[in-house]
């Protein structure tokens, strides 16, 4: 190949090379945000899962924990955002739905979060949380015959460590006391 063509294709592949994502640099971002995340540093782990996104829009798990990020800072309306734009990317992981899930009961929108955490247990049948989840948004609405079986499937599911096990068990106590 004659120089000046190599020169031309080599600043052809200069010039295209920071137009796409950079996924390795993706990745670190992430990483990092994570870890920042897991240290209580929200307000850093929020830059980093963003610039994540920024260096791979398609980023679905940085979506998520940047939902969770804003969450943890109860914007559970950015939050919802991420969570969609993650569900979006890559429907077919059961936590962004359960994270939604979760950011609609708090915001008070239990048929959004009953949608949510039926989503989650769909993909994942065994998603202990996701019951636990569904039957706190049946138990919000009155309906305590739902509620009471989400808790009990959840308790069937999760393992003894379960963290929410107690706060469970006493909603499933709770519900099962007769009505005055």
């Amino acid at each position: 190949m004659k120089p000046l063509k190599m020169l031309t294709l080599f600043l052809i592949q200069a010039s295209c090379a920071g137009s796409g994502p950079d996924l390795g640099r993706a990745e670190q971002d992430f990483t990092r945000g994570t870890n920042r995340y897991d240290q209580g540093d929200f307000e850093a782990a929020i830059e980093d899962f963003t610039s994540a996104i920024k260096n791979d829009p398609n980023h679905a798990r940085a979506y998520n924990n940047r939902g969770l990020t804003r969450a943890a800072l109860r914007d559970f309306e950015g939050a919802v955002l991420d969570y969609k734009t993650s569900i979006a990317i890559h429907g077919g992981l059961a936590e962004p739905f359960y994270n939604r899930g979760v950011s609609f009961l708090l915001l008070k929108h239990c048929a959004n979060a009953i949608a949510d955490f039926t989503e989650a247990i769909r993909i994942n049948p065994r998603y202990a949380s996701a019951f636990a989840g569904r039957g706190l948004a049946h138990s919000a609405e009155g309906n305590s015959p739902s509620a009471l079986a989400d808790f009990r499937r959840a308790l069937e599911l999760a393992p003894p460590e379960w963290a929410d096990r107690k706060s469970v068990e006493a909603e499933v106590l709770r519900l099962s006391q007769p009505t005055k």
